[in-house]
């Protein structure tokens, strides 16, 4: 398959009153034509801040880009023209936001919602864009005659349904899900992500799932990205990185899930905290939370390196443990 989305060593940094925080530092990320791939890390890690350089949603002068590539297609997305980003975003690349309480317009109905987006992106009449928004209500699982209501007349659950069905609207090429059940309960979790594996069979859209959850990773993803203080320190198909984890901070992240086979009594976190953005460590980001750190990782950044068919790790230790 084909990339339909690659980024290339893309540096973000945001520029405060306290200093210049280091968000993203050469990341690169690929997504193939149709695939799931999960983008995992723990909060500031840098997840929401390469979704919205995808978006192209990061603000100056606080926020900038400083290098990078992010090609959709033959399109590099970081020169494209304002009006070439407002034809591709919402439309060849949406995005389901964090908090679909704060996504959705309070003074507007869901199904205006749906129709506005429907309407710009397809230049179509305003009875055939009202139509389409009941049918993406119904392919939701939201009956149609909900669609005159306002967002505080739903549930969260079936407000991440609307927001979903927005993104999807205009049948969108790529889709970036940012931790879509997180405010969810487990019930509605479990039903959202239903909902969206059933949808990812009939549109075949390729995908990027934000999540702190390994479990919906592998339970929804072909390939995984960990990220770790700004930088991808793991990928590859979720069965080898699962299986034969190389890196430590996700050997960490997989030993603090909880295993119900064994007679355990208390978790196993991973200690310490990421580093400063403000102030990274000169060697490795990870070498003072590292089990298997020395002398070395403290001086020498490790570079990312391929350890098998499309698996890479950035930890030069990955293959003697």
């Amino acid at each position: 398959m084909e990339n339909i989305l690659e980024i290339r060593n893309l540096r973000v940094t945001f520029h405060t009153d306290n200093g210049v925080v280091r968000a993203l530092n050469g990341v690169d990320l690929k997504l193939r034509d149709g695939e799931t791939l999960g983008l995992v890390g723990e909060t500031g890690a840098g997840k929401t801040t390469l979704a919205k350089s995808v978006m192209r949603l990061i603000s100056p002068p606080q926020g900038r880009i400083d290098a990078g590539e992010i090609l959709f297609g033959e399109v590099d997305i970081l020169k494209a023209s304002q009006a070439d980003m407002l034809s591709i975003r919402g439309n060849k690349i949406s995005m389901i936001f964090q908090d679909p309480m704060s996504a959705l317009n309070p003074v507007i109905t869901v199904g205006e919602q749906i129709a506005e987006v429907i309407r710009e992106h397809e230049s179509l009449p305003s009875k055939e864009a009202w139509d389409k928004a009941l049918k993406m209500l119904s392919t939701v699982g939201i009956t149609a005659d909900r669609a005159g209501d306002y967002p505080h007349q739903f549930s969260g659950g079936m407000k991440q349904r609307v927001v979903i069905a927005i993104a999807l609207a205009c049948n969108p090429t790529v889709l970036i899900a940012d931790e879509p059940t997180t405010a969810l309960d487990v019930t509605i979790q479990a039903q959202v992500l239903e909902m969206m594996a059933e949808l990812k069979k009939k549109t075949d859209t390729a995908t990027i799932i934000i999540t702190h959850d390994l479990g919906i990773v592998a339970q929804m993803c072909e390939s995984v990205v960990v990220l770790y203080a700004g930088e991808v320190v793991e990928s590859g198909p979720v069965r080898d990185v699962f299986k034969k984890t190389a890196h430590p901070y996700t050997i960490g992240l997989l030993g603090a899930i909880p295993k119900i086979h064994l007679d355990e009594h208390r978790l196993h976190p991973i200690h310490g905290l990421m580093p400063d953005p403000m102030a990274p460590p000169e060697g490795c980001s990870f070498h003072e939370r590292c089990d298997f750190a020395d002398e070395s990782c403290a001086l020498n950044h490790p570079e990312l390196r391929i350890i098998g068919d499309s698996h890479s790790v950035r930890c030069p230790k990955a293959v003697s443990r």
